[in-house]
C-alpha cells in the first residue's frame, strides 16, 4: 500500500510539473513548448499515469472522437502529390495526439492545483508583457525594426495568450468564489485587466483585438439573456453598445478622414510654386496620403535642390527602407500636407528628415510606438492601393483578400474531398494562375483562415467532421454552461478567422492544452458561474 501511494504521489506531481512548464514557457519559447508537450506524453507512459485511481476521468470516446482529426489528415494523404511536403503538415498537427492524450492518461487535477495552474499561466503572460513593453522602449539596443518583434513568440499567437488571460481575470471576477488557498483579489484583477488591454492594443495584432471585441460582445450577451434583474440587464444592454458602437465610430472617423480630400480642379489649380516654378499633376492618379493627393503640387527640381542640401541620402538614391528617397519624400510631405516644392522641404523638422531618410513615408508612423492608429491606418492605405490598382504584393490585408478568393476558387472545385493533405502549394499556384492574380509567386500563400484552410483540404466533409469533433465532447463531459470554457472557445473561433492557427505548432499546442485541460481536469463545482 505504502509503494503504491508513493507511485500515485509521484504521477500527480510529474503531471502537475509537466503542466507547470507548459505554462511557464508558452509566451517565451516555442521550442522549449515543444519539449514541454512531449514530457507531458513521456512521464504519463513511463509512469503508467492511467493506473492512478482517478484515470480514467473521462470517455475513451471522447478521447477517440479528438485523436480522430489527426486520422483527418492521415486520410487526406490519400490524394497527396507532395509526399514531402504532407509529411511535413503531419509534423506540424501531431499535437492534435500528444497533449490531448497526454491529458486525458494523467491524474485528475485537484481544484486547488488546477487553480495555481491558471495563474501561474496568468503571471507568465504578464511577465511577457513587461518584457515586451521593456523591449520596446529600448528598442534601438535590441534592433527592433518591426513592432511585432518586442515578443519572443509569434504576435498573432501571443495576442489570443494574452487573450485568454484576460479571460480568466474577467471569469474570476465574477464567479463569486474564492480561488482555493489564494483568495480573490478583485481590485489586483481589475488592474491586471487594464494592464492586458492597454498591452493588447500596444501589440496592434488586428486579429487579437477584433477577437476582444467580439468575445467581450458574446459575453455581455450571454448575461444580458440570464438576467433577471433589469437595472443590471440595461447596464449590460448598455455596455453591448458601447463595446460595439465605440470601436464602430472610431473606424468610421479613421475612413471619413483618410478619403476627405481636396478637390482638384485642373483649370483651378495653382501652377506655380513661389519660386515661380511649375508644378506637376496627375489627375488620374489614386494614391493619398493622410487625406491629400501624393500626385498634385510637385516640383521635382525644388524638391532636389532643397532634400540634397538637408539630407545625407540624395534624393535620387535608396532610402533606409530599400525604396528611391524621392518617393519617400513625396509621401511624407503629402501626409504632412505640405506641397512638394522648396517651401515644403524648409519645414521638415530633424525628426522627418530621419524617418524619411528610414523609409517611412508617412508621418503618421513617427514616434506612434504607443498609438493603435497607424496600425489601422496601415490597413486602410492597403485596401485603398488594393483597390485602385488591383496589386496586393507586399501588403499583409490585401494580400490576405487574394488567399480567400484562390480558397473559394478551389472549394468551388473541390467541395467533397478536398485538395487533400501537402498539396496546398501545388493547387494554390493553379487557383492563382485560374485568378490571373497579381501576387508574385513568392507572396503566394494558403488561406489565413483556419475554416477555409479546413474546407480547401478536406472539403465540406471533412469540415464539418473536424468541428463535430471539437464540439461533441464537450457536451458529453459536461460543460454545456462552462462559461470560461465557452469564452475561450469563443476567442480561438474569432481568432481563427484571421490565421490558420490550429496549423501553427504555437496555436494548435496552445489550444490542444486548454481545450484538453479545460475538458477533463475543470473542476466540477466551478463549472458554472453562481448569480
Amino acid at each position: 500500500m505504502k509503494t503504491g501511494f508513493n507511485l500515485d504521489t509521484l504521477r500527480e506531481n510529474s503531471f502537475f510539473f509537466s503542466l507547470i512548464l507548459f505554462v511557464l514557457f508558452l509566451p517565451f519559447s516555442e521550442a522549449m513548448v515543444s519539449i514541454s508537450a512531449g514530457f507531458l506524453l513521456v512521464q504519463a507512459l513511463l509512469l503508467f499515469s492511467w493506473k492512478h485511481p482517478s484515470v480514467p476521468h473521462g470517455s475513451w470516446l471522447n478521447l477517440g472522437m479528438i485523436l480522430s482529426i489527426f486520422g483527418v489528415y492521415l486520410a487526406g494523404m490519400i490524394l497527396t502529390r507532395d509526399v514531402p511536403f504532407a509529411v511535413y503538415e503531419l509534423k506540424k498537427v501531431v499535437f492534435w495526439i500528444i497533449i490531448p492524450l497526454a491529458l486525458f492518461l494523467s491524474p485528475l487535477l485537484s481544484s486547488q492545483r488546477f487553480f495555481i495552474l491558471l495563474l501561474l499561466y496568468c503571471a507568465s503572460v504578464l511577465a511577457a508583457t513587461f518584457l515586451g513593453t521593456f523591449r520596446l522602449i529600448f528598442r534601438d539596443y535590441f534592433q527592433i525594426t518591426d513592432f511585432r518583434d518586442i515578443i519572443l513568440v509569434s504576435h498573432i499567437r501571443f495576442s489570443f495568450q494574452l487573450l485568454l488571460a484576460l479571460i480568466i481575470a474577467f471569469w474570476l471576477l465574477i464567479t463569486g468564489k474564492k480561488v482555493p488557498g489564494i483568495g480573490n483579489y478583485r481590485v489586483g484583477w481589475v488592474v491586471y485587466t487594464l494592464w492586458l488591454l492597454f498591452f493588447l492594443f500596444l501589440l496592434k495584432s488586428m486579429t487579437g483585438i477584433f477577437a476582444f471585441f467580439g468575445t467581450a460582445f458574446v459575453a455581455l450577451l450571454v448575461f444580458i439573456v440570464r438576467q433577471k434583474n433589469r437595472k443590471l440587464k440595461l447596464a449590460l444592454i448598455t455596455g453591448l453598445l458601447i463595446v460595439t458602437a465605440v470601436p464602430s465610430i472610431y473606424l468610421y472617423r479613421m475612413v471619413s478622414r483618410f478619403y476627405n480630400l481636396e478637390q482638384l480642379n485642373s483649370e483651378t489649380v495653382e501652377r506655380f510654386t513661389l519660386s515661380g516654378n511649375p508644378y506637376s499633376f496627375d489627375f488620374e492618379a489614386k494614391e493619398k496620403e493622410n487625406g491629400h493627393w501624393v500626385n498634385a503640387y510637385i516640383c521635382e527640381p525644388e524638391l532636389r535642390k532643397e532634400w540634397n542640401k538637408v539630407a545625407t541620402i540624395p534624393y535620387d538614391s535608396i532610402d533606409g527602407g530599400g525604396y528611391t528617397c524621392s518617393g519617400t519624400l513625396i509621401r511624407y510631405l503629402t501626409s504632412k500636407g505640405l506641397r512638394k516644392d522648396s517651401v515644403g522641404v524648409s519645414r521638415l523638422t530633424p525628426v522627418d528628415i530621419q524617418a524619411i531618410e528610414s523609409g517611412i513615408a508617412n508621418i503618421v508612423y513617427v514616434n506612434q510606438s504607443f498609438s493603435f492608429y497607424p496600425r489601422l491606418y496601415e490597413t486602410i492605405w492597403e485596401l485603398d492601393h488594393y483597390w485602385y490598382s488591383g496589386d496586393p504584393n507586399n501588403q499583409s490585408f490585401s494580400q490576405r483578400i487574394e488567399y480567400v478568393k484562390a480558397s473559394l476558387v478551389l472549394i468551388g472545385h473541390y467541395p467533397l474531398t478536398g485538395i487533400g493533405t501537402g498539396n496546398w502549394k501545388i493547387k494554390y499556384a493553379e487557383a492563382y494562375e485560374e485568378m490571373k492574380s497579381q501576387l508574385i509567386p513568392e507572396n503566394q500563400g494558403p488561406s489565413h483562415n483556419q475554416y477555409l484552410n479546413y474546407l480547401v483540404k478536406f472539403g465540406i466533409p471533412g469540415f464539418l467532421y473536424i468541428l463535430a469533433m471539437v464540439l461533441i465532447p464537450i457536451f458529453r463531459e459536461g460543460h454545456r454552461r462552462n462559461l470560461l470554457f465557452w469564452l475561450f472557445l469563443t476567442s480561438m473561433a474569432i481568432v481563427n478567422l484571421g490565421d490558420a492557427n490550429l496549423e501553427t505548432h504555437m496555436g494548435l499546442s496552445f489550444f490542444c492544452f486548454f481545450y484538453s485541460l479545460f475538458l477533463w481536469h475543470f473542476p466540477a463545482g466551478y463549472r458554472e458561474v453562481r448569480k
